[in-house]
């Protein structure tokens, strides 16, 4: 370890050196002491509070928009873990290359502190700001690191354990980085350190891979063949005619032949014909856009645009102006000549908001509001803008559910719900895994040159017994993750990723001999355990096919001791 002479630093004042001379005694490590002395250069009191102050609205906006793509990655590795961090009581959040930060997860006592110290989303948690913290830290050495309690250079911050990791593209660019923190707990373990580091490295590499695969493959025309079109830019209006054979290939895209998914594209294709609003609902990853894209296709609409909004990535102050734009001098930086929000830029085409769930409850009163209308006010608008749009909405949560628990508006889902569409997930299809797979790994041959790739049957075996929690999207990265880095055109079982190879997989046991049931309750029980089972624990969609009301079941459920 290097040695520090605080001596020769240039303090601002006896009382910093102390500091830094006492860090040196016992022990901090060189890169911690070098942080601390760029703090002292730039004038920070390690015994002030250093708090940031967060960036205008239009700063933030800005800065959403040229790192939308990063957001959304870290919004959708991010919930795989959040169970995780509640369960240990940390957090997470992303931030730009600068130390901004974009968007946060995790344990609610601890964001609420981290809003007390104003860490929060358009907050900067750079050194020159905060002092030494771990992700400035590693936005500078780009490398994973961590700062720990009095590590860090504000004893504001010394309450806290944080391990952050840069995002780096193939160039070794930054491109942001990944934080996580624990507070309240000077007694961390040795062992949930190191897990705490590996999963923001993690998260950083899931970002990384992503974003390098996407550059090699997003203007493919084999890519979009197979893993449906690529999104249109609302703000540029269709450019001619579609072709003729447009609306009867549409679906086609869609690759697959389970029953679950048949079941779906039959019910979508004739909501092409019809005008209500649909709502469709599947788990994250299961394809709803590229659903709503075909139904659009297959529209009357289908020369009008299709606008998507990703209502989760959407912060909150920002909503309002992004669905229904503004007129000049609306906010502080605003443009001169306003702007048309998503619902306008839909006018006779469809708008697709994934995610409705995520919308606050007050956006949802105005959201229903142009529903009901079909009109328009921007925000410092004195006219109504009338407008005419298809909703498709989507939902990774059941909304009935979400109804009763008071986070969604129930006259909002009766007007969405008019159409309802559920995508299966993966799991429910694993025999179309192979042809997936191969529309992947044949429009890599034909977007790189390179040969198509072939699964041998050990490892297929392996990727059909994967439970796929991040479904079509999860296998896609997958693909990609095989076609670039198997060198030879079979794939072996050794070249799967860890987390499918992680998984065992059992020998089917023999079935076991056929009980005769007892009563009439017992085979009442057995029938419940078996619906609850086929519907994932979904209450509401179980007492729909059993025909009684969910107060029934709950009832049946608490009777036998099934718990779901």
């Amino acid at each position: 370890m290097a040695i520090y002479n605080p001596e020769v630093i240039s303090a601002p004042d006896s009382e910093w050196r102390d500091y830094v001379r006492q860090g040196c005694e016992r022990g901090v490590q060189g890169k911690i002491i070098e942080s601390w002395r760029r703090c002292g250069r730039g004038g920070l009191n390690p015994y002030e509070r250093n708090i940031p102050v967060p960036v205008e609205s239009s700063q933030f906006k800005k800065r959403m928009e040229e790192n939308l793509e990063i957001v959304e990655l870290y919004q959708f590795y991010i919930r795989r873990f959040s169970g995780l961090l509640e369960q240990l009581g940390a957090c997470s959040f992303v931030c730009d290359t600068d130390g901004y930060i974009l968007s946060r997860a995790g344990y609610g006592k601890v964001l609420h502190f981290f809003d007390n110290i104003s860490i929060s989303e358009g907050s900067s948690c750079c050194e020159k700001v905060i002092g030494t913290n771990a992700p400035s830290l590693a936005l500078i050495v780009r490398e994973p690191v961590v700062v720990t309690a009095d590590e860090h250079y504000t004893k504001t911050y010394h309450p806290a354990f944080c391990a952050a990791s840069p995002i780096l593209d193939e160039n070794r660019n930054l491109l942001g980085c990944v934080d996580i923190t624990k507070f309240f707990d000077p007694n961390i373990s040795e062992e949930l350190r190191k897990h705490l580091l590996n999963l923001a490295i993690s998260l950083s590499d899931m970002i990384r891979n992503e974003v390098f695969l996407a550059r090699l493959t997003k203007s493919s025309p084999a890519y979009r063949s197979a893993w449906g079109a690529a999104p249109r830019d609302p703000r540029e209006s269709p450019v001619g005619d579609i072709p003729a054979d447009r609306m009867r290939t549409s679906f086609a895209r869609i690759v697959g032949s389970a029953p679950p998914l048949a079941k779906a594209v039959q019910t979508a294709r004739t909501y092409g014909s019809k005008e209500g609003n649909i709502l469709i609902l599947g788990e994250t990853g299961t394809g709803k856009e590229l659903f709503a894209q075909a139904i659009h296709d297959e529209d009357r609409r289908v020369n009008g645009p299709f606008v998507t909004v990703n209502c989760a990535a959407i912060p909150l102050e920002l909503a309002e102006s992004e669905l229904f734009g503004y007129e000049r001098g609306a906010f502080t930086g605003a443009r001169t000549e306003g702007h048309p929000g998503k619902f306008e830029m839909a006018h006779r085409g469809t708008i697709f908001l994934d995610e409705i769930n995520s919308m606050p409850l007050p956006i949802q009163a105005k959201i229903l509001r142009v529903v009901e209308t079909k009109r328009v006010t921007r925000i410092n608008g004195k006219r109504e803008i009338p407008v005419d749009f298809r909703i498709i909405a989507a939902s990774n949560r059941v909304l009935a559910d979400e109804v009763a628990a008071g986070t969604f508006r129930k006259d909002l889902f009766y007007r969405l719900n008019v159409l309802p569409l559920r995508v299966p997930a993966l799991r429910e299809m694993s025999e179309d895994i192979p042809a997936l797979l191969d529309a992947f790994f044949q429009a890599c041959a034909v977007e790189h040159g390179v040969c198509r790739k072939r699964v041998s049957p050990e490892a297929l075996r392996r990727l059909v017994a994967y439970d796929w929690p991040g479904n079509v999207r999860e296998l896609k990265n997958c693909a990609e993750y095989l076609c670039f880095t198997v060198e030879g055109d079979e794939i072996a079982e050794h070249d799967l990723p860890p987390e499918i190879l992680a998984r065992r997989i059992d020998a089917p046991e023999p079935p076991a001999a056929p009980e005769e049931p007892k009563n009439l309750g017992s085979l009442e029980r057995k029938f419940l355990i078996e619906t609850m089972s086929g519907f994932h624990g979904n209450a509401v969609e179980a007492a729909k096919t059993l025909g009684i009301s969910r107060s029934t079941l709950y009832r049946k459920l608490k009777k036998y001791g099934i718990t779901s």
